[in-house]
C-alpha cells in the first residue's frame, strides 16, 4: 500500500490536471472504441469532471495528484443509470500509469465507501467495462457483484454493493 498518500477533495484548481490524468489512465482503452465512440465517452468524462455534481476526489503523492474517482451520494446525479432511490455511485475511478499498483485505487475506493457509510448510503453503483480487467478486480475485492439488470446495451456493465449499516 502506497505511504504517504493524502486522500482529499479536488481543489477548483486542479480540475484541468485531473482531466488530463483520467484521459492519460484511459488511453490504454481506445483500441476498443470507434473514433466518434470514443471522442464522446472523453468529452462526458470531461464534463463530469467540470461538474460541481457529486465529490471529486483525489489521491495525492508528495505534492501530486496521482488519481482520482468520483463519488455521488445521490447517485441520480451521477448522470450514469436509472439506479434506486437512496443509492450512491462511483464514476471514473484513474490512476495514471506510473502510480499503479501502489494501491491508490484501493485508497480512493475505501474513501468513497467510508463517505457512504458515514451518510448511510444502503446500496452504491458503478459501471465499468468489460474490457477494464484492473477495475473490475478491484471492485470484486471489495464484495461489488454484477447487477445485470442495469447494464447498459451496448456499453458498460453494471455493479452494486450492499452496504452494512447502511439507511433501512
Amino acid at each position: 500500500m502506497a505511504e504517504n498518500i493524502l486522500i482529499r477533495d479536488a481543489a477548483p484548481g486542479e480540475l484541468d490536471h485531473i482531466e488530463a490524468l483520467v484521459l492519460t489512465a484511459y488511453r490504454e482503452f481506445k483500441p476498443h472504441f470507434p473514433e466518434q465512440v470514443w471522442s464522446a465517452w472523453m468529452a462526458n468524462i470531461s464534463r463530469t469532471i467540470h461538474s460541481g455534481a457529486g465529490m471529486l476526489i483525489v489521491a495525492e503523492h508528495e505534492g501530486e495528484v496521482q488519481g482520482v474517482v468520483k463519488f455521488y451520494p445521490d447517485a441520480a446525479q451521477s448522470g450514469m443509470g436509472r439506479w434506486p432511490e437512496g443509492a450512491a455511485a462511483i464514476r471514473i475511478l484513474a490512476v495514471s500509469p506510473e502510480a499503479r499498483g501502489q494501491g491508490l485505487g484501493t485508497l480512493l475506493t475505501e474513501e468513497c465507501l467510508r463517505r457512504a457509510r458515514k451518510l448511510k448510503v444502503r446500496t452504491i453503483f458503478l459501471y465499468t467495462g468489460t474490457f477494464m480487467a484492473a477495475a473490475r478486480h478491484l471492485y470484486e475485492k471489495f464484495g461489488f457483484e454484477r447487477a445485470p439488470q442495469f447494464d447498459r446495451d451496448p456499453g458498460p456493465i453494471a455493479y452494486r454493493l450492499d452496504l452494512e449499516g447502511g439507511a433501512t
